[in-house]
């Protein structure tokens, strides 16, 4: 098994940039934000209280499957769009302020991970989730291009929304993320901090790539 943790901030191009580095690498990709973000999709729906025993019992059933192709899927089903909504994204980090629901989702994420080679991101892959893991990547970026990142997101998908509501988002997410009691957003110690204001896609695909692989030939 190698594994490979991209955390960052919202925005900050976790996804897109794990996504490519897993295909150029040969390796599986996960992405932890997804398991937040159906929990707090399931959570909508449920209609139960957030800390109720009936719920958490709910999400430590609730079955998390990462087929060949990397596809999550969630009691059977994939979800796509439906968990990227703005609705979810305001309460996923109070979701992710519970400390049971962030025992349930590391446990989930472990057993998806183990035995395989694989790209996992998230917020505290590298520091709680996968703490032994081969390569940690913390990538940063500033609130105004991860605003513009995530706005034209939400516009490819078709989301109304307008930019300053976006900027809170991403302003609420960091305060919370950084500030929560349980598993807070840093990078670990032996973290590569890595900025990608004002590179394209490629760009740091290729550099952390290359850097990857160095790391990865000593682990």
């Amino acid at each position: 098994m190698i594994y490979v943790t991209i955390d960052g901030p919202a925005g900050s191009g976790k996804s897109s940039v794990s996504q490519n580095l897993a295909k150029k690498l040969g390796f599986e990709h996960l992405d932890t934000g997804a398991l937040y973000r159906a929990a707090a999709f399931l959570w909508i729906h449920s209609k139960k209280d957030l800390k109720s025993e009936e719920f958490l019992k709910m999400m430590d059933n609730t079955s998390f499957n990462l087929t060949n192709n990397s596809a999550l899927f969630v009691n059977g089903k994939r979800l796509g769009n439906e968990i990227r909504t703005p609705e979810v994204g305001k309460v996923v980090s109070k979701l992710a302020e519970v400390p049971q629901i962030r025992e349930i989702i590391t446990k989930k994420t472990r057993e998806i991970a183990d035995n395989k080679r694989i790209v996992v991101e998230g917020r505290d892959i590298g520091t709680v989730v996968l703490p032994n893991a081969c390569v940690k990547i913390f990538l940063t970026a500033s609130v105004n291009e991860r605003a513009c990142r995530r706005y034209e997101d939400y516009k490819s998908r078709g989301v109304d929304i307008q930019f300053e509501e976006v900027v809170k988002e991403i302003k609420f997410r960091d305060e919370m993320d950084s500030t929560r009691k349980v598993a807070p957003l840093k990078p670990a110690k032996n973290a590569i901090i890595f900025s990608t204001d004002g590179l394209t896609l490629e760009q740091v695909v290729s550099e952390l790539y290359d850097l990857i692989v160095e790391k990865v030939k000593k682990c």
